[in-house]
């Protein structure tokens, strides 16, 4: 993968990020980009407790771990949902900080994921604005980031995935109403101050959506991993574009009815959860699926009979 670029987001926006960008899309590119969160969205990672952060700098490549079934997820959404390759764009935004980039590479070459590019929380830089609390905080960060990665392709289509660990299902309901275009800039200050975003953050988010300008892209969907137990009816107030799934086995079913991974990779994705327990297909998780809208009844026939097939 070729390195293009690294660059620190001006000041003047107030949020320190840093992007790693591999390549750059054309900014008239119409296209569904997918956006994804590292920690306990892709890698089961614990970082909860200070405890945890301070861990984060030190672990290798090969301490961190995928959760079951996504690498299959994220290898399937590169090729796309047709017989041919399409190279679909991934980009992915953490919290982590910029000198962790080399280690997150790594581990994405040891589980096969090709990916465009990688946006951080610029550690250092909270520290140096005496602002130390944004280390924690997330809300405020991920609508940043998010607006950050949107500039360069303000008329892509956007899959978001996230989890139940954090704001990531505040921040992305927030992120698809801010860049709707149906609020005023008055309204979007009261909708984050309602959110809970400090004032600073606020102003960082203004001025990137005054820079983003009219935009015809929009965010499709929102999947929100349950990793931390939280039942589907829990995020039914955040509207349509948020979708919580149980696991990549779920996700891949969502995904393959929309079209964005073949039947292939989703029968690859759930034979690499069979061996997980929490994870693995479950009678009750088609039941839920189907029942709310995730997958057809059609469609999660045609692939339990693949499954089988593979299985015997």
């Amino acid at each position: 993968m070729r390195f293009l670029h690294r660059k620190k987001l001006s000041t003047d926006l107030h949020y320190p990020l840093k992007t790693f960008i591999f390549r750059e899309l054309p900014a008239d590119y119409v296209d569904v980009v997918h956006v994804w969160d590292v920690d306990k969205t892709y890698l089961d990672t614990h970082f909860s407790s200070m405890r945890g952060m301070a861990r984060i700098p030190v672990e290798f490549s090969v301490d961190k771990h995928p959760i079951a079934g996504m690498p299959a997820i994220l290898r399937g959404l590169r090729w796309g949902g047709g017989p041919a390759y399409k190279g679909v764009p991934i980009f992915f935004v953490t919290a982590s900080p910029p000198f962790m980039q080399t280690v997150l590479r790594h581990r994405m070459t040891l589980d096969g994921i090709e990916y465009d590019g990688l946006l951080m929380k610029d550690w250092a830089g909270c520290i140096k604005g005496l602002r130390p609390g944004r280390l924690r905080e997330q809300l405020g960060f991920k609508v940043c980031a998010l607006l950050s990665l949107r500039l360069a392709r303000p008329m892509s289509w956007e899959y978001l995935y996230g989890d139940d660990t954090e704001d990531d299902a505040r921040a992305y309901a927030l992120y698809a109403r801010l860049i709707s275009g149906d609020l005023s800039a008055g309204e979007m200050e009261q909708v984050m101050a309602d959110n809970g975003i400090k004032r600073d953050d606020r102003r960082c988010i203004l001025r990137l959506t005054d820079r983003l300008g009219y935009v015809t892209g929009r965010v499709h969907k929102a999947f929100i991993h349950l990793e931390n137990g939280h039942s589907p009816e829990s995020f039914t107030g955040l509207g349509d574009v948020v979708v919580p799934v149980q696991g990549a086995v779920q996700l891949a079913m969502a995904l393959f009815q929309d079209g964005q991974i073949t039947l292939s990779a989703t029968k690859r994705t759930i034979l690499a959860c069979s061996g997980h327990p929490r994870w693995k297909l479950t009678p009750s998780m088609v039941e839920d699926a189907i029942k709310r809208g995730l997958i057809t009844a059609k469609s999660w026939h045609a692939l339990e009979q693949e499954t089988r097939i593979a299985q015997q």
